[in-house]
């Protein structure tokens, strides 16, 4: 059952990487890593030292004093957008080379400015999660199609990059995607998803376990993911509930022992979503030289809660080979730390931990219980377990770096 699993799996993603969009997407992820590597890295050393509430911070009261000059969440919100805008430009450029286009500098130019006009505000900081893959590489898709049969219906003899009738077609583009930028700005999808998070359905195993399928799905889809989903939901309301009735009597019988905070932070998010830690853990011992590298470079931001690297790095963004491994972890993260705490093995998680608190230990600080730990190695070695033959398969092709 599982070997054909895994082959169904494989053959499946063998032929999604056949598709044009999809492998020059994961090119494109592949050449932006280095800059994103020094996005993360400095978003990670921002979230343990440098900001008011990094994590340092909180444990240790160490402070270290910036310069008023220096905005530095505002400038570390930029460089994700530069990242998503070289993401951009990389693959439109490699999209209409595909497509036997010689004139790529109008397009390329043209997306790689499109994309900032999507995420910036007057405020010159992103407006909402930049971490909306699937809509950036959708609008270059679109961008570059439209490109290619524009030329063809309006080229001449010898047609100029520059030409009237294509800066007339790049207007348009820029026009839809800062249209789309006040119309994203406006949207009240993320509040509604927030609200529905709150609602006492996701204390329920039922309610669990569909965040637990859901949650990897979207991350794998690039559609970003509410705050909720991928740090530490303090504001839930059940978890606000059950910390009151600890601070209140300490002997208390929780109203939630079971929620998004107890279960799906502490035991389904170890390295992020899908649990991913597991991966960067196998990776190291490749016997590609370039996967060991990526596993090392991935692994301290993989400490902490953050998968990005291996998102592009692998990649994992719309691979069936990468979904499945995603989808059991995450499962089977929330089934063990779920029936852990009904039958009483270990105590739910309930005082709050800072944001950046890696996840293999919010079940122990957040509860003081040392079991907690025995049943995060036991999760972590079984996810070990069920991603390494994907892995093994994984890092043996590359066809889509051909």
């Amino acid at each position: 059952m599982i070997k054909k699993t895994i082959d169904i799996t494989t053959k499946l993603d063998n032929f999604v990487l056949k598709n044009r969009m999809i492998s020059t997407t994961l090119f494109a992820m592949k050449q932006t890593l280095p800059l994103l590597a020094v996005c993360v890295y400095a978003r990670l050393i921002s979230q343990l030292i440098l900001s008011p509430n990094a994590l340092f911070v909180t444990l240790f009261d160490w402070r270290l004093r910036i310069p008023a000059i220096f905005q530095l969440q505002e400038m570390l919100s930029l460089l994700e957008v530069f990242v998503l805008m070289i993401l951009s430009a990389t693959f439109t450029k490699r999209y209409l080379s595909v497509r036997k286009v010689t004139q790529t500098t109008l397009p390329t130019l043209t997306n790689f400015l499109g994309t900032y006009f999507l995420f910036l505000g007057k405020g010159q900081t992103p407006t909402y999660d930049t971490s909306q893959y699937l809509l950036v590489i959708l609008l270059s898709f679109i961008s570059c199609e439209s490109f290619y049969f524009y030329q063809k219906f309006v080229s001449g003899d010898n047609p100029q990059p520059f030409a009237v009738r294509f800066l007339i077609w790049a207007a348009l583009i820029l026009l839809i995607d800062v249209a789309l930028h006040f119309a994203i700005q406006r949207s009240v999808v993320r509040s509604a998803l927030n609200t529905l998070l709150s609602n006492n359905f996701f204390t329920t195993f039922i309610g669990l376990v569909i965040i637990s399928v859901v949650a990897p799905l979207l991350w794998w889809l690039g559609i970003g993911l509410p705050r909720e989903l991928i740090n530490n939901p303090s504001t839930i309301n059940a978890v606000i509930k059950n910390l009151d009735t600890i601070l209140t009597n300490t002997n208390a019988t929780l109203p939630y022992p079971t929620n998004l905070y107890s279960v799906y932070t502490a035991f389904s998010l170890f390295g992020g979503v899908g649990s991913t830690l597991a991966i960067s853990f196998i990776l190291l011992f490749s016997i590609r030289k370039k996967q060991q590298h990526l596993g090392m470079l991935s692994l301290l931001p993989s400490l902490f809660n953050s998968n990005q690297l291996l998102y592009f790095g692998l990649p994992i963004f719309l691979r069936p080979l990468m979904l499945v491994p995603m989808i059991l972890t995450s499962l089977l993260g929330t089934l063990i730390g779920y029936t852990a705490i009904v039958t009483h093995l270990i105590k739910p998680a309930t005082l709050s931990t800072p944001n950046t608190t890696p996840s293999t230990l919010v079940s122990f600080l957040g509860s003081n219980d040392s079991w907690s730990l025995l049943i995060v190695v036991i999760i972590f070695a079984l996810s070990v377990v069920i991603y390494r033959p994907f892995i093994v398969i994984e890092t043996s092709e590359v066809s889509y770096e051909k």
